[in-house]
């Protein structure tokens, strides 16, 4: 009779045990999930779809290693996460992928950001009445084999000195990034010249073809950071918001090697009445030195076989850009420096005036738009951030499993106490 309470109470105390744990790990799991669910929609809310792609991608590098990361590859497949396949879209990234050497090009560039307290103004950029000068800087001339620029006017004048031989690689922190193949063709050896200087923007120029000119544009900005700057650059979803002459923009195909930050886009591009829009097919890629405090952006045309040529509409096929940005102090600070270099070959003969209009007015008023856009979104964000740490809450009360989660066994004795019949107590 004895054994038999005995062995009795043991499964109705087994019994309450086991509810008291299931409603335990019921109520924890319903809080990691929502915890779960709470800090994607925050990450997204701040960083964007895109930035909170390439943060799973950079902690998916850094952070996971076998088996670990084959197990979460494992989780991502279950939920469906399409993954392309190499080639898949028809684009050969092997081929097509944009080399980092091209990142060499910027070295003149940075010498002049870092030189700026020093720079003086040549006699044609006093007249032209430049800001700043970058005539003296990018037109310095190299002996072949030799690094350091020639100082007299004889050896500038020596047919073996040219500005290309004074590029030398830059060293970048790429880490495991591939290295890429195709190479900007640039006419390195023609002198820059200053073009015009406007609000903030210093424009000197390069003659690459007959009647066809590069740009470079410097301007620096105090109160945005170099993160909110990029992030305006390559968030695709976010410059169709705020760039109205974007009629199309759409990403073709991403480079699915890890580190390459490599994309193909297709760009619509509205262009004033009577004249026909002009579209692009154009490999992107960046870097991020995080030692150098360096970002870097270039820009190439392409072909895709899924993007033809379309009547109505001019196709740019020779275009490219380069752009470097350099921050004050640190990504996240606001100040920061840039140079943009750009060029692109309409195919078609174009009025001088309206070459002119173009890169006097209308390129100054783009960069005026990327910078304003830059302040909205890093505003958006702080509301965002500001909105969501106030509805954020780290223990939910639906989910707290009440005393219970702090001592589940006080809560067997209590409910043992609750059971018992009037007459026990």
């Amino acid at each position: 009779m004895l054994l038999n309470r005995f062995v009795l109470a043991i499964k109705n105390q087994s019994r309450e045990t086991l509810r008291a744990w299931s409603y335990q790990c019921e109520s924890i799991f319903a809080q990691r999930s929502r915890r779960i669910q709470q800090l994607f929609s925050f990450y997204q809310s701040v960083y964007g779809t895109q930035g909170l792609k390439q943060l799973w991608r950079a902690y998916y590098r850094r952070e996971l290693q076998p088996p670990l990361r084959g197990m979460v590859m494992s989780a991502v497949g279950l939920v469906g996460l399409n993954i392309k396949r190499l080639g898949s879209d028809g684009f050969d990234w092997n081929k097509e992928r944009l080399a980092l050497s091209n990142f060499d090009m910027c070295r003149r560039d940075i010498e002049f950001i870092n030189a700026l307290p020093h720079n003086q103004l040549c006699e044609r950029c006093q007249s032209k009445k430049m800001k700043y000068c970058y005539c003296q800087l990018g037109n310095q001339r190299c002996k072949k084999g030799q690094t350091k620029p020639s100082t007299s006017k004889e050896a500038e004048a020596d047919a073996e000195s040219s500005i290309s031989n004074c590029q030398r690689p830059l060293d970048l922190d790429v880490r495991n990034a591939p290295a890429g193949s195709v190479r900007i063709q640039a006419q390195d050896d023609q002198k820059w010249e200053p073009y015009f200087s406007k609000n903030e923007f210093s424009i000197w120029r390069r003659q690459e073809r007959s009647s066809l000119y590069s740009y470079k544009v410097y301007a620096r900005f105090e109160d945005i950071t170099a993160d909110d700057f990029l992030h305006v650059q390559t968030d695709l979803d976010y410059r169709r918001q705020w760039d109205d002459t974007a009629l199309r923009l759409e990403l073709i195909s991403e480079d699915p090697v890890p580190g390459s930050n490599s994309h193909l886009i297709y760009w619509e591009m509205q262009w004033p009445r009577l004249f026909a829009n002009r579209d692009y097919v154009y490999c992107r890629r960046y870097i991020k030195d995080e030692n150098k405090k360096l970002i870097f952006i270039c820009n190439r045309g392409a072909t895709h076989n899924s993007y033809p040529a379309l009547s109505g509409k001019v196709r740019v096929t020779d275009y490219w850009s380069l752009m470097v940005i350099k921050p004050f102090r640190g990504f996240h600070e606001p100040g920061l420096h840039f140079v943009l270099t750009y060029y692109d070959d309409p195919g078609i003969p174009i009025p001088q005036n309206i070459k002119s209009w173009v890169t006097q007015k209308q390129m100054p008023e783009f960069l005026t738009k990327m910078y304003v856009a830059t302040k909205n979104f890093a505003c958006s964000r702080a509301i965002k951030m500001k909105d969501m740490f106030h509805g954020f809450a780290l223990i939910n009360d639906d989910y707290t499993a009440n005393e219970q989660r702090g001592s589940w066994l006080g809560s067997l004795n209590r409910r043992k106490v609750n059971s018992k019949p009037e007459a026990e107590r």
